[in-house]
Parts: C-alpha cells; structure tokens; sequence
C-alpha cells in the first residue's frame, strides 16, 4: 500500500467513526462551559481580595467580580441599611457676622505702647525686655 492509500484509508475509518450515531450524538452536545453553581453563604473582602463560606469555600483574588449568588426572598442585605449614615451635603451658607477687628477696640494706653513697644502685649500690659524681662507699660494715658 502507498503512502497516499494509506492516507486515504485513515480519512475514510474517521469518516466512519464520525458518522456513528453515538459519537455524533456526544459531539453535538458537549459539555457545557458556565459559571459554577451559586454559592450561598457569607463572604468577606478585604485589601486580600473575597473570601466565600458555606458549604463550600472559595476564594477570588482582588479585581476578580464576584460570584453572582443568588440571595433567598425575603431576605436582606446586610449592605442594604449601613451602620454609619452619612447625611447629604447641604450648601447652606453661614450668616455673615461682623466682627469688629480688636485694634478698633484698644485703648490710647494701649496704642502708645504698641507704638513704643514691638513686644507690647495689650492682653497682659506687658512688653520684653533686653535685660530686665518683662515690664509693666507705663504711659501717659494711664
């Protein structure tokens, strides 16, 4: 037999094979690709990425989606009412008080000695000095 006899004999056995009621039946349904059944039970993510519980335990790594579960009727989220409730930012805008600058407020005593004095502190009526500390301001308005 040649080479060529030899080739056609092997596409004709695969033909045959091929044609057989029962290979074909399995070829045409193969088995199927999809999500894996849906797992019920608690999962947890953190910066590690999910973690599931249940009657089986799984994992996905983080940037993976989740497993769609399919949650029972009647049940609720635990994400659907948040322990910290956070209120819409409102835009109202604060009454606009006048507060009148404290130097309007100073006396003349006060302000010959700021004048004076650069370390002049009308709070205490003190001012520093080079060698003897802190003095007393004595003006003529006293």
């Amino acid at each position: 037999m040649t080479v060529f006899g030899k080739i056609a004999f092997g596409c004709t056995i695969s033909l045959v094979l091929l044609s057989s009621p029962d290979f074909a039946n399995a070829a045409s349904n193969g088995p199927k690709i999809g999500l894996p059944p849906p797992r019920i039970g608690p999962t947890v993510c953190d910066s590690r990425g999910c973690f599931g519980f249940g009657s089986q335990q799984w994992y996905r790594p983080p940037g993976y989606p989740l497993p769609n579960t399919v949650t029972p009727l009647n049940s609720r989220n635990r994400f659907d009412d948040p322990r910290v409730v956070i209120p819409p930012r409102t835009n109202d805008v604060p009454p606009r008080t006048d507060f009148q600058a404290p130097v309007n407020n100073r006396t003349r005593h006060q302000m010959w000695c700021a004048e004076r004095y650069r370390s002049y502190n009308p709070g205490t009526n003190l001012y520093n000095t080079l060698h003897h500390g802190f003095q007393t301001c004595r003006s003529p308005y006293n």
